[in-house]
């Protein structure tokens, strides 16, 4: 990639808005510095931003931290944890990552970012069906000895799902968010904005990204080209929508085929016994968060679609219709927050009704146990507040409880970090 720009930056706060770009730090240090002071000295009331990306309202996205040398007196910025992707690709801010934790899941070329700024995402089954090597989903790596883990040397569906969610910021959640309220097309919206960043291998994603959609909606026409020109072009396609509210019935087709709620324009779906073998095996909490209620959102990827035709009304109907290779599942509360669990959708429940600023840390293809649950990002004098649901009480799960204590204790200081033992108390503590 091209070396990094500094953008311009915002301070918003009681005495007013003010911009100022690199010329002007370089012009007057000084002057730059005592803002930094004054932002840092009052960091309750200003906001300091990034500019790199024009044109959006969010004051909460792309905010910066300063922070101060104790030896020479002088300020810097900063980007919060789990923003780094909010950042446009040539800004020094920038990262994939949120975490080095997720980084550290896959092999250093799995996810790279390419000379124009997009992502380039390897998954075990290319798009290009005609240039893709012909092999199965990989199984998940095992350990390769004590405390370390193999690097993945692709993404799976879950991966990218989760890439997705992320980069499109449906992970995050601050009470001014429910001026607008999250609704499917609003989810599609944000994915295809996404997607428009990302490549597969050569392919870029748009080209065989299908989403949810509603009958007659501008995404169900979308939806119908893409397919068309998918079986064209012998391209693969990736669908995300969210699975249909269970039923008997719902839950009969998913022996052979994924019942999805939301699918205008979609092809229809041949679900191999394999597959489903795989995704019960594999999503047994999420399908039974499906079975109770719970919203769960799917993303499958498929052989390019194919046309057959079938006799309706006495005549010849063309049928389109392609074969699921792998698919993978995930929780969403109402806001479309991913949830690992139901204890967790009790506390996400109760941050929204209590109007908390969070996020929600995505593990990607990693273990359940590499992040936090949640992230509170409104506790004042604190940039980020860890918040852990344990919820089980065998001795596996209470050792590794009692490593990510220590951890907490030593990295934040003992009582500074959020947790529930769910499994002991039904009283969720309060929140900081």
């Amino acid at each position: 990639m091209a070396a990094k720009k500094i953008y311009p930056v915002r301070f918003a706060g009681l005495r007013g808005t003010r911009e100022c770009d690199a010329a002007f730090r370089t012009a007057d240090p000084e002057q730059w510095q005592r803002w930094l002071k004054h932002a840092r000295d009052n960091k309750a009331t200003t906001i300091v931003s990034c500019l790199c990306q024009a044109g959006e309202e969010d004051t909460q996205r792309r905010r910066l931290k300063v922070h101060l040398s104790q030896k020479t007196d002088q300020c810097w910025l900063a980007s919060w944890a789990f923003s780094g992707h909010e950042h446009a690709p040539d800004c020094r801010f920038y990262s994939v990552w949120p975490d080095e934790r997720q980084a550290a899941v896959y092999a250093p070329d799995v996810v790279k970012v390419a000379a124009d700024g997009q992502l380039v995402v390897r998954l075990p089954t290319g798009l290009q069906k005609k240039n893709a090597q012909e092999r199965k989903p990989e199984a998940i790596p095992v350990s390769t000895g004590p405390g370390k883990r193999r690097r993945q040397s692709s993404m799976r569906l879950l991966g990218l799902l989760h890439l997705l969610w992320e980069q499109s910021g449906i992970n995050v959640w601050h009470p001014a968010f429910d001026r607008k309220k999250r609704y499917p097309g609003w989810v599609s919206w944000r994915l295809n904005e996404t997607a428009g960043r990302i490549r597969i291998g050569r392919i870029p994603l748009r080209q065989s990204l299908m989403l949810m959609a509603m009958k007659d909606s501008e995404q169900a026409a979308e939806n119908r080209r893409i397919a068309k020109e998918a079986a064209g072009d012998s391209r693969r396609l990736i669908i995300i929508s969210q699975l249909a509210a269970w039923s008997d019935a719902a839950d009969e087709r998913l022996q052979y085929t994924l019942p999805l709620g939301l699918f205008a324009g979609f092809p229809s779906l041949d679900l191999p016994d394999d597959v489903r073998a795989r995704l019960s095996r594999s999503f047994t909490r999420e399908l039974s968060d499906w079975r109770r209620g719970a919203r769960v959102m799917i993303i499958c990827e498929t052989e390019p679609p194919e046309t057959t035709f079938i006799r309706k009304e006495g005549r010849n109907v063309p049928r389109s219709s392609c074969r699921v290779i792998d698919a993978a599942l995930m929780t969403v509360s109402p806001r479309y927050i991913p949830l690992d669990s139901r204890y967790e959708g009790m506390v996400e429940a109760r941050l929204w009704q209590e109007k908390r600023a969070f996020i929600k840390p995505l593990r990607y293809d990693g273990e359940e146990d590499v992040l936090p649950d949640f992230v509170l990002k409104d506790v004042p004098g604190v940039d980020d507040l860890p918040m852990e649901v344990f919820g089980m009480n065998t001795p596996e799960y209470l050792h590794r409880q009692q490593e990510k204590s220590a951890h907490y204790d030593a990295e934040y200081g003992p009582g500074k970090w959020w947790y529930w033992h769910a499994a002991n108390s039904s009283d969720m503590p309060a929140f900081p």
